[in-house]
């Protein structure tokens, strides 16, 4: 329908001149739509929308013709009489042979019969508000953690797996700039600040060429484009944590606006409360910061800033290197910046120059009894330099472009902190530069077939300063093997890889409603978490490939098929996929990594393999919305060395640490109207592998467990289910200052879900699993929230 519709706000203001605003929104999704050509005749007033698809023009009084063109869209033309300032919707209606283009909405639901992608979910703002909240927050990653194929990594930890890759294989973006800790409060949180988020990508298939460095997936959040017409301030006040954000314009003209939120939780009085928890802290807090000037028609700068603080403390799970302590303590702190320049030479080609800068700093702490505390830091140092352009012509899209990734890893640093008996040490710091060529573009062949097709050349190199160790050829890399090193200063290459990474994908319509679609990618990654997994909480250390740290390689394939329901009430989807890993990091048996200078003598390669079936029914309309998604996803690990202590599980294939075969989960919205929402999240699924003796050893008359085997059993099934109950003020909904109570129950029934099950001696006034024959080692069992918490937030948006 070609009509101007929805005239909101008419006003008298005397002059010769006046103001047209209008918002361009998609006809079927309603979802605005950025960089679109506006322009009045006669006289050729016009422009550009901005990224939130809004354009302002200013002309005198008088009868114009109203053009708008956007590829992929139908023109529009249209008469207007102006003769007021006037505020107006303008919808364009997508041509059917073109929908990959447009702006996609809530999950891409719209465009999920054409788009020749596969495994991307895509949710903005308004479909993350529309997930039953956990704890009174709107979360990214909780949210995603409700799709098939993406698990949580445990509770109280530090991210996602997903399809059975492990944390550090997944890319988080935010902005541009990578984030390494993105979880607070033990993992129930995500530290994007819940009012500054835009809308989420997830790519765990057919990443875009665009993105390197991981192996299993790319999440890719942004951040809202600051308002420069009106001032709007959110807020919230809850029991777990407290938010406040702004958006305004800076200048008159309306060029410069600003946003900024904050957010804080501070729960130490909380756990008190429960016996259990008695011992346990913490307190966490995050910030966003955006600006965002118009230069002119066709230039946009963009500056942000991101602040994360975490702080946690638990009872003594993990007593490295022989430091006593009383408990763990664990701190966490983020500084993310970026700086962005857009230039639209015309409709069709644009140009981004950007620069981005993230520094991680990890902090463990171990608080003696007398008061004395030792401090064992690490942290990264990360710096990327990106230059795209993209240009949109008739049947393609396309993007090419170039990126320079500089990171510096300080990968430990033990303070005795003055207690007597533990000696200052330092592990040397590792840099490590990427250089990547890229283009994408995505082709509509025909009103049937689409074609994304990518490709991605990275040139890797480890730079000093730094020391190349060499062991003998052909032998186990240990100590006893090693038989030169050198030292490089700095600049200088110490090793080097290089590869192309191919990326494809085709849809196929079968039907007017179906579409089957195939996919291939390669990806690698330099820089990874290496970690021993017997520890209950793992203090990982990241480290970047060098001559005997070889970089990760994977091959994904994967088939799908979609299909939505002729009343467009229904979508099912259908994902079938293999991905193959080479040079798969893994650890001896008795590994240790703290402080260890040679860390390579600890680790071992092998391959990995990960196949598995997603289905999703989603319902789309109606009072009762929302979706079920079924994952059966096998993740399994080989290494099949020239030693005893090189091979694990005899050499034979044994299930990797987030091999979780069966998962179900369920997210469903009833909307009772414009007062009350229900949501309801369920999770159940086959728990991770864990590892227990094969046997006992007696040492001295003493019974000792025996190790043989790896993640040769499974912890009992997880399964949990959380409530959340909005209450809006309906009656003030057109006032400047409107409402909402927010009240969640997280896990409602109280299941004890087991975190871990680990093996360390008895501990006193601990109770254990399991005692064998007297034997000084005992199980225990980790569980981090083994009762329902209670929730209650009030939320409010101000419209000076």
């Amino acid at each position: 329908m070609r009509t101007l519709i929805c005239l909101l706000l008419p006003m008298f203001l005397a002059g010769q001149s006046y103001r047209l605003k209008l918002s361009v929104l998609d006809h079927v999704t309603e979802e605005p739509l950025p960089y679109v050509s506006v322009y009045l005749t006669p006289g050729g007033v016009g422009g550009l929308t901005d990224e939130e698809g809004i354009i302002i023009l200013q002309a005198p009084r008088g009868s114009y013709d109203l053009h708008a063109t956007y590829t992929g869209y139908a023109a529009f033309e249209q008469e207007i009489l102006l003769r007021d300032h006037l505020e107006a919707n303008l919808r364009l209606e997508p041509t059917t042979e073109q929908l990959q283009t447009v702006t996609v909405t809530d999950r891409a639901d719209q465009l999920a019969l054409t788009r020749p992608r596969m495994g991307v979910e895509r949710l903005t703002a308004e479909a993350l508000a529309s997930i039953p909240t956990v704890l009174g927050e709107r979360d990214v990653l909780k949210s995603l953690q409700l799709l098939a194929g993406v698990s949580s990594a445990g509770e109280a930890s530090n991210g996602i797996s997903v399809r059975g890759g492990t944390v550090d294989q997944n890319l988080l973006l935010l902005d541009g700039a990578p984030v390494f800790a993105p979880t607070h409060l033990f993992g129930l949180f995500t530290v994007f600040t819940p009012d500054a988020v835009s809308g989420v990508d997830l790519y765990r298939g057919n990443i875009p060429s665009r993105f390197g460095g991981r192996v299993a997936s790319v999440l890719d959040v942004r951040s809202k484009v600051p308002d420069t017409e009106r001032t709007e301030v959110r807020g919230g006040i809850g029991l777990v944590s407290s938010h406040l954000g702004i958006e305004t314009p800076l200048d008159r003209r309306k060029r410069l606006g600003l946003l900024i939120t904050a957010r804080g939780g501070f729960n130490d009085f909380v756990f008190p409360l429960v016996e259990r928890l008695k011992d346990t802290r913490s307190r966490f807090g995050d910030a966003t910061l955006r600006l965002r000037y118009r230069a002119g028609e066709r230039d946009f700068v963009t500056a942000s800033g991101f602040y994360s603080q975490d702080f946690y403390q638990v009872d003594l799970l993990s007593n490295l290197g022989g430091v006593p302590a009383t408990s763990n303590q664990y701190a966490y702190l983020t500084l993310n910046g970026g700086l962005e320049w857009l230039h639209l030479f015309n409709d069709a080609l644009n140009l981004t120059v950007s620069v981005h800068r993230a520094d991680y700093t990890s902090e463990l702490r171990f608080p003696q009894t007398d008061g004395g505390k030792v401090n064992f830091l690490s942290g990264i140092d990360y710096t990327i330099g990106r230059a795209e352009g993209g240009l949109t012509l008739s049947d393609h899209e396309a993007a090419f472009g170039l990126q320079v990734d500089r990171y510096v890893l300080s990968p430990g640093t033990l303070d005795p902190g003055g207690v007597v008996g533990i000696l200052p040490a330092q592990l040397e710091q590792e840099t490590g530069r990427e250089a990547s060529l890229y283009l994408q573009d995505d082709w509509s062949i025909s009103p049937k077939l689409s074609l994304s097709a990518g490709l991605r050349y990275t040139m890797y190199g480890r730079q000093g300063p730094g020391q190349v160790r060499y062991y003998r050829a052909g032998e186990v890399v240990r100590a006893a093997t090693l038989t030169d090193s050198e030292t490089f200063g700095k600049g200088k290459n110490l090793a080097r890889y290089a590869g192309w990474e191919p990326r494809l994908g085709l849809n196929y319509r079968v039907g007017p409603r179906t579409s089957l679609k195939t996919s291939y990618a390669r990806s690698r990654q330099y820089l990874q978490n290496i970690y021993n997994s017997t520890t209950p909480v793992p203090t990982s250390r990241w480290k970047v490939s060098d001559n005997n740290v070889v970089p990760q390689t994977a091959d994904l394939y994967a088939v799908g098929l979609t299909h939505r329901t002729t009343d467009e009430h229904y979508l099912f989807q259908l994902e079938t996929y293999f991905r193959e890993l080479h040079d798969l990091l893994e650890y001896r048996p008795g590994a240790d990594f703290f402080l260890n200078p040679a860390v390579e003598t600890d680790l071992v390669r092998g391959k990995g393999r990960g196949y598995g079936v997603e289905l999703t029914a989603r319902r789309l309309t109606g009072r009762f919305t929302g979706e079920v998604n079924y994952a059966y996803a096998r993740v399994e690990n080989r290494v099949a060395g020239t030693a005893p202590d090189t091979r694990i599980n005899r050499g034979q294939w044994y299930p990797g640490y987030f091999d979780q075969p069966h998962t179900l989960t369920a997210s469903l919205v009833l909307d009772q109207g414009r007062t009350h929402e229900l949501g309801f999240n369920f999770v159940v699924q086959s728990n991770r592998p864990y590892t227990v003796p094969n046997g006992f050893v007696s040492i001295r008359g003493t019974p000792v467990p025996l190790f043989l085997e790896r993640n040769n059993d499974r912890l009992p099934t997880y399964h949990r289910l959380d409530f959340s109950w909005t209450i809006r003020n309906f009656r003030r909904e057109q006032r400047r200052w409107t409402g909402s109570w927010v009240f969640t129950v997280y896990n409602v029934y109280g299941r004890d879900n087991a975190y871990n099950i680990f093996f360390q001696p008895r501990t006193p006034n601990t109770p254990a699993l399991g005692i064998f024959q007297g034997s000084p080692f005992a199980a225990y069992r980790l569980s981090v929230f083994g009762a329902p918490i209670l929730s209650l937030a009030y939320k409010f948006t101000f419209l000076p």
